[in-house]
């Protein structure tokens, strides 16, 4: 088997009703571009290949996304996820409990269907103007991986990097970073962050490997020399009290607007 790929994009991105969005609109990508869905795929490209599927996350899946991302913000927000032997990361004073964005996956799709590992140079919309991007890519023969276990898979090792993270980096995200990828892990647990969503294809790269590959678009992403989330005691600003079923961070109805 090869190895799992991982990526990150510090990019920028917004939501609103997606089918009226005209993403080829140059105010959207002021920085950055051109906007993957502007003039994007809308099937899967000829580098899928005749084999290649592209596998859109239904309802299950999307629960599944949402509860995996949602517990390991509650863990960190509330002070239980060590990054030492005897040392823990503070508790998030706000973190948001992430819900899932039709656009944010229908975006992701543009890029997904590409059947190309990378990052798009730019996926803003007028809703959420600092987007951040989480990527991965497994490669493998002779094997058949069910769904759920892959999504699983990626996500567990995105947040794999809490251990070579710690609070310093948390307290202001570093310009210029050159250290050990932690990159995946703060933009999971961006206080922020309020909503994720997410694509899959599989396809057959000319070696003969079966890829999988899944992106998904977050509300927003990582802002140099600002912090991945404020600490404080668990949910202890959050105006409409915290989560019953992930209790480190928000009620679901707690207003965050994701700005830098």
């Amino acid at each position: 088997m090869k190895p799992l790929l991982f990526a990150l994009a510090l990019v920028t991105l917004a939501t609103c009703a997606h089918a009226q969005t005209n993403y080829c609109d140059p105010v959207l990508c002021r920085t950055k571009g051109p906007h993957i869905a502007c003039n994007g795929l809308t099937t899967l490209a000829a580098d899928c290949g005749p084999g290649g599927i592209e596998k859109p996350l239904d309802a299950p899946q999307q629960a599944l996304v949402l509860d995996l991302h949602n517990r390991l913000r509650s863990k960190v927000a509330s002070g239980q996820q060590n990054y030492s032997s005897s040392a823990f990361y503070p508790s998030a004073a706000r973190m948001a409990t992430l819900r899932w964005d039709n656009e944010l996956a229908a975006i992701a799709a543009a890029n997904a269907r590409r059947c190309q590992y990378g990052h798009d140079k730019c996926r803003n919309t007028p809703q959420y103007s600092n987007a951040g991007q989480n990527i991965a890519n497994l490669a493998f023969q002779n094997t058949n991986y069910v769904d759920s276990d892959v999504i699983r898979d990626f996500i567990n090792d995105w947040y794999s990097e809490y251990a070579v993270a710690n609070p310093t980096l948390m307290a202001s995200y570093p310009k210029g970073y050159t250290g050990p990828a932690i990159g995946h892990f703060t933009q999971i647990v961006s206080d922020r962050c309020t909503a994720v969503g997410c694509a899959m294809v599989r396809y057959v790269d000319g070696d003969g490997w079966t890829n999988q590959n899944l992106v998904c678009n977050y509300a927003i992403t990582q802002i140099t020399s600002q912090p991945i989330y404020v600490a404080g005691s668990a949910c202890s600003q959050c105006a409409t009290g915290c989560n019953p079923k992930y209790p480190g961070l928000c009620n679901p109805e707690e207003k965050i607007f994701p700005k830098a």
